[in-house]
């Protein structure tokens, strides 16, 4: 079958009442792409009812407890701090700043060869591993003793942090693009829940395991409970953690039936082409959309935002005058009113299959929080501030990645721009943890940055929505063209791994 050029289409016809299933079985040989409903998605027949119950009642415990033990982990330094550890190996402001940034140099190394490697390395092992092995690093960091010891034990940390943070493309090729935001807000939810349950972990062993009762500093308790976390967490994964839908052996796999695999990949097929493999020239295609910058730029406000909520979070209510302890009690708050907001908005935002909006909206609410942040006085009015704040960035980092993961065609090329846009946001969470311990105790120079930030967030993505809505209108102008002279466009037969989400039958999600 020849390619057409991977040029920009420019336009469709809509089958809205063809089931993504029916699509998928009439191109089972040749992985020939065709227009995918816009609208209200189909009525699940019994059988995928009982496949998508399975996959929810495998994945999410498995893809929770994934992003539970990993922002455990992140947060754990932030709560370090207060529970000792800056005093105890004598750190000054800049080193404990070096100490939190250098995390992200890790993950920046190995975040893109982390995202393609998820076709190469079966995902059990690769997600399984990385959570055993920054496990066993945090345990490690228990025992430091000298400032570079933290260092390079914050590198390693964030190298096999970054092998994790491919189960957004995994749960990509077993949900269908209707599917993605409720199913990874269950699962993501569970971060502003790590965010909670580390500041209660770390409030119950300033009080209990002190240094005087214990002999062992409460800071180190924190590390080595956290790190026995992890390593339990990887081995569930490794042992559970099913491969893709197209990897499976035939007939053999504990949970799922013959039948029910082969219904998996023709859900699968509907934004996926199956045995697909790592392509080079999609990450060159990657690099040249603008589309993979616009999502840089919109996860660079949104990590620069996450990663200093979850490294100075504690700080900023202890300046708003409570002890360090209550501090930790406090940071709770912020974080439930995150959990509530994550869920509500993933679900309108699936229910009504629009993402752009809520990503606005994510931004919008942040940009709030950091306005009245620098100009309200009341604790009680801070203390709103922040759940403005971390209530609108947890949800719009989510729906943000979602956002880029359904309107990516092409299995590494969604894997580039995914990794690009993580690499984006950990490169400016080095930038915000240094303005942020440069800027005193009110933090209000970090605060102003973050007022930058969302602002531009918020005008990138309704330019981003205003582009996907015109692409759309052209390439249904297009094959209504082609339509009307009895033509078939060329593209016509090609697959996304060869046409991406320039193919004339890919709609963009607004």
């Amino acid at each position: 079958m020849s390619t057409p050029a991977a040029s920009e289409p420019k336009g469709h016809d809509m089958e809205a009442n063809i089931s993504f299933v029916e699509h998928a079985s009439k191109h089972e040989v040749d992985n020939a792409y065709v227009l995918q409903p816009m609208g209200k998605p189909p009525k699940k027949s019994a059988l995928e009812r009982k496949l998508v119950m399975k996959q929810d009642f495998l994945l999410i415990p498995l893809l929770s407890l994934t992003y539970f033990v990993t922002y455990l982990d992140r947060n754990s330094l932030g709560n370090a701090k207060l529970l000792g550890l800056q005093k105890s190996l004598k750190l000054n402001d800049d080193q404990y700043g070096n100490c939190a940034q250098l995390f992200f140099v890790g993950y920046i190394l190995f975040m893109l060869p982390a995202n393609i490697f998820l076709r190469w390395i079966r995902p059990y092992f690769l997600v399984g591993g990385a959570i055993i092995c920054f496990g066993t690093f945090l345990c490690g960091m228990s025992a430091a003793e000298t400032y570079g010891a933290v260092l390079a034990t914050r590198i390693l940390i964030g190298a096999a942090q970054a092998f994790v943070q491919g189960i957004g493309m995994y749960s990509s090729l077993w949900y269908t693009r209707t599917e993605l935001a409720i199913r990874g807000s269950l699962y993501y939810s569970t971060a502003t829940l790590a965010g909670a349950f580390s500041g209660l972990i770390a409030y119950a062993i300033g009080k209990h395991l002190t240094l005087h009762e214990t002999g062992r500093a409460p800071w180190r308790w924190l590390f080595i409970i956290e790190g026995v976390i992890g390593i339990f967490s990887g081995i569930v994964i490794l042992l559970l953690l099913p491969p893709f839908p197209d990897k499976m052996k035939k007939g053999k796999n504990w949970l799922f039936t013959e039948e029910e695999i082969q219904l998996a990949i023709k859900r699968f097929s509907t934004f996926n082409t199956r045995n697909s493999k790592v392509e080079w020239r999609q990450v060159f295609a990657a690099f040249k959309d603008p589309k993979t910058w616009a999502f840089f730029m919109i996860n660079s406000a949104f990590g620069q935002a996450t990663s200093t909520v979850g490294i100075f979070l504690p700080s900023f209510i202890a300046a708003f005058g409570y002890t360090d302890l209550d501090a930790q009690l406090f940071s709770v708050i912020p974080y439930a009113v995150a959990f509530v907001t994550l869920l509500t908005l993933s679900f309108l935002s699936d229910k009504i299959n629009l993402k752009g909006p809520f990503v606005i909206a994510g931004l919008s609410s942040a940009l709030i929080g950091y306005i009245m942040l620098l100009t309200v006085k009341s604790t009680s009015a801070k203390m709103v501030a922040t759940c403005f704040v971390v209530g609108g960035i947890y949800p719009g980092v989510l729906l943000s990645v979602v956002w880029l993961g359904i309107n990516n065609g092409g299995f590494t090329k969604r894997a580039t721009t995914w990794a690009m846009a993580e690499i984006g946001a950990q490169i400016f969470s080095i930038v915000g943890t240094n303005i942020y311990k440069s800027s005193g105790r009110s933090y209000a120079k970090g605060h102003w940055v973050n007022v930058g930030f969302m602002v531009a967030g918020i005008c990138v993505s309704a330019t981003l929505m205003w582009w996907y809505h015109h692409s759309n209108k052209k390439r249904d102008r297009i094959l209504e063209e082609h339509a009307s002279r009895g033509e078939t466009h060329p593209h016509t037969g090609a697959s996304l791994e060869e046409l991406y989400d320039y193919h004339i039958n890919f709609r963009y999600t607004l």
